[in-house]
């Protein structure tokens, strides 16, 4: 691995540039007073990619030598590990190395040196994998744990995918790879939980044997005499049988793709004893993609399965309504998982929304439901010809396959994390172009890629850090700083698309340039109304938006837990909310309402820094005025105004019968009472009177606080700012001329002139978001 050149040196060498430069600096021989300037080249000395570079000093023949990097420095991985593992990381080999040092005209490190620090490598990669996969698992557990998720010893309870990937591409007709990876990972974190390889082949083993040798020392790989194909389910077994070893954790549901063989060996296994049955959710996407080919290849055939000619035009029809054969099964779906029965009741329900589906998109409507089907005026009922030249039996038949799996799509679930899991492998392998099944290369990959899956760029951080102890340097911390920034503006960026209004409308083809599966929108049909049509789903809309007094009460009481409660989620979606009360009466009349309308109906909060603060700090709020007024102050649900019933509103809580607290943690004044944050202007909503406080009458919070008392029929309300340096409260009065004058006839006239024009006929969004589906059960 040394290599010595007396030749003079030519070519580039990589070189710790400070270091190199500080080496330079310090040559300085006392007697003499000779310097760098005086040194000549003597000799080379190699060991991969660093140098030892031996200078004579041509005055008083002193020697000196001169490393490219430190090699005394613990912080850094030394050059040849580095490259290592770049190319691991890239998903090249050693062969790729070579080429890429030859181009830069640089000498590369021997194979033996590259196999000596890639095993180096690998031994730390299977340990941070190992510790990737145990925090994944505690996140598992304390997720379920959160949930009651626990069976009768007390043990979390998780749903995971899992799924496999073989060393190179069978192209459906070779099933031979060398090697094996399967994985199980975490529905609820999408995180690696167990992660298998299975080989077949040892080169140094093959070598020996073919050579008539004894075979030497070494780690051998090979795992595995069985079929490839057989890989998959055994790895996946082993997974669930070292669930409670590994993490104490039940796998009890199972999401994975129609491998048959998993569940089979599975059953045999009983990993967790003979009275235990794991759960088998076929992945949505995989069903709904067989369906679709399905179809699909009825398209192309010129003969039903009954022997009669099926016109071209019949076949175009069926090919230019896959997509709403799709999306009225994914429709379906997600309508019935939302409804309030039972998982069986919701499968037989589920089953007849399916069969019915292909009678719903060519035109015969007489089964179909109020929420799946929006008819239309002299449509074509294509079934009868269909039926005739027995295309629709066909249809019926693949549709049956479809329906059988119905207890899987009421879940609505898919194995993407898993898949996702696939292409880092195939990426860290070079897209399974390349050979790393020889010796334990391709384990190495795998592992890399659970590290990638669980921590992103973070992989390498993770690894320098086991390798040396120390976090590595500052360009490697730019470019992973870099990787997540791009990582957070790419979600940021796919949140927006999906509410981006598409004027385009594509039609539906074979493959193009964007080949793969189409993720088609939750539709039925265009939701495009006559007047007539609208004003009785209006009618029937406001009628069941209607509660006596006594169901405004119980839902009062029901949903005391507000956004934790799924009946307060329901309700408040199809109301306007007290919050939204001073931003809309606010609106000049000629502003447009498209974007609060997409605010209030098509885009999910999910807080930022300043609302966490608030929910963090508000429990403190709430006692420190409770201790200053000698109060009790109590939870708080969702209201609903007797009058107006597309109102509502949530306070922070309830004192007595008649008032109600309204609490403020604004993080801006953390530092500082709120005295202080009124006089400096930090807070510009209220001001001070004598020292106590006022709420500006223009500002939203004075809107929301009145529709908060008109709402929940309250005569006072206390609006409280809080921070840890202090409180200062207002005890406000219900003031109904407010309201009257200034909320009611802006709140109204939004709601009756645009919000619910948008619910029952959306026009915004182009495709419409599921959120719309959710609206359309009330009508």
């Amino acid at each position: 691995m040394l290599l010595n050149d007396n030749t003079e040196p030519s070519g580039r060498r990589l070189v710790d540039i400070g270091y190199f430069f500080n080496e330079i600096k310090n040559i300085k021989h006392e007697a003499f007073h000779c310097t760098f300037s005086n040194l000549k080249f003597e000799q080379e000395i190699r060991h991969g990619f660093q140098s030892t570079f031996i200078l004579k000093c041509e005055v008083c023949g002193l020697k000196e030598k001169i490393f490219t990097e430190n090699p005394e420095n613990p912080k850094n991985l030394d050059v040849n590990m580095a490259f290592t593992t770049g190319v691991i990381n890239t998903g090249q080999g050693f062969t790729q190395l070579q080429e890429l040092s030859s181009v830069l005209n640089m000498p590369c490190m021997a194979n033996k040196l590259y196999q000596k620090c890639h095993n180096k490598i690998s031994d730390s990669m299977y340990e941070v994998a190992f510790e990737e996969m145990k925090a994944a698992g505690v996140e598992e557990a304390k997720n379920a744990l959160e949930k009651g998720e626990v069976d009768e010893l007390g043990r979390p309870c998780i749903t995971v995918v899992a799924d496999g990937a073989w060393s190179k591409r069978s192209y459906k007709t070779n099933y031979n790879a060398l090697s094996g990876v399967a994985t199980i990972i975490g529905y609820y974190t999408k995180k690696v939980l167990f992660m298998g390889v299975r080989n077949k082949y040892c080169v140094i083993c093959e070598i020996a044997l073919k050579s008539g040798k004894p075979i030497r020392s070494h780690t051998c790989y090979k795992n595995w005499s069985g079929t490839s194909t057989s890989m998959e389910s055994d790895i996946i077994v082993e997974g669930f049988k070292e669930s409670i070893t590994m993490h104490n954790l039940i796998y009890a549901k199972l999401i994975g793709d129609g491998d048959s063989s998993v569940t089979k060996k599975l059953h045999i296994a009983k990993p967790y004893g003979p009275n235990f049955k794991v759960v088998k959710i076929e992945c949505t996407n995989h069903i709904m993609r067989n369906y679709i080919n399905r179809l699909r290849e009825m398209t192309t055939k010129r003969k039903s399965s009954e022997g009669h000619i099926v016109p071209g035009s019949l076949r175009q029809i069926l090919k230019d309504r896959l997509r709403k054969l799709r999306s009225g099964v994914t429709m379906a779906i997600q309508y019935r998982m939302e409804q309030n029965y039972t998982h069986n009741e919701k499968v037989n329900f589920l089953k007849k929304d399916i069969m019915n589906g292909p009678y719903h998109v060519f035109g015969l409507h007489t089964n179909c439901n109020k929420y799946f089907c929006k008819k239309k005026n002299n449509e074509i009922n294509y079934v009868p010809d269909m039926q005739l030249c027995g295309l629709f039996s066909d249809i019926m038949s693949a549709l049956h396959l479809l329906a059988h799996h119905s207890s899987s799509l009421i879940y609505g679930v898919n194995n993407n994390c898993v898949e996702g899991y696939n292409s880092l492998v195939a990426k860290f392998v070079g897209g399974k172009r390349i050979n790393f099944s020889l010796k334990g290369s391709y384990q190495t990959r795998c592992s890399a890629a659970v590290i990638s899956q669980n921590a992103g760029p973070l992989l390498i951080r993770n690894l320098h850090k086991k390798i040396t102890n120390y976090s590595p340097g500052k360009f490697t911390k730019s470019f992973i700083d870099k990787k997540l920034r791009t990582i957070s503006l790419r979600r940021k960026a796919t949140v927006k698309r999906l509410f981006k209004s598409r004027s385009k409308v594509t039609k539906f083809s074979g493959p193009d340039k964007d080949y793969g599966d189409i993720d088609t929108e939750l539709e039925c049909d265009q939701l495009n109304l006559d007047p007539q049509e609208f004003e009785n789903k209006k009618i029937e809309f406001l009628e069941k938006l209607k509660k006596t007094k006594d169901q405004i009460l119980q839902i009062a009481k029901a949903t005391t837990g507000q956004f934790q409660c799924q009946e307060w989620l329901k309700e408040r979606q199809i109301r306007l909310t007290a919050s939204n009360f001073g931003k809309i009466c606010k609106l000049r009349p000629n502003t447009s309402r498209n974007n609060i309308l997409v605010s209030l109906l098509y885009t999910k909060f999910e807080g930022n820094e300043s609302t966490k603060y608030g929910i963090q700090h508000e429990p403190f709020a709430i006692s420190e005025f409770e201790n200053i007024m000698k109060i009790k102050i109590h939870p708080a649900g969702l209201f609903i105004d007797p009058e107006f019933q597309f109102l509502a509103a949530s306070p922070d809580g309830l004192i007595d019968t008649d008032a109600l607290v309204e609490i403020k943690c604004p993080s801006s004044i953390s530092q500082m009472t709120p005295t202080e944050a009124i006089e400096n202007g930090t807070i510009k909503w209220a001001c001070l009177k004598n020292g106590e406080l006022f709420l500006k009458e223009n500002h939203n919070y004075f809107y929301q606080v009145q529709g908060q008392l008109h709402i929940a029929q309250k005569l006072y309300g206390y609006f409280v700012i809080w921070s840890p340096k202090g409180l200062l409260f207002q005890k406000i009065k219900k003031d109904d001329s407010f309201f009257k004058n200034k909320m009611e006839s802006f709140l109204s006239v939004f709601y009756y002139n645009h919000m619910l024009p948008e619910i029952l006929n959306p026009k915004l969004i182009d495709k419409k978001r599921i959120i719309v589906h959710k609206f359309n059960r009330y009508v």
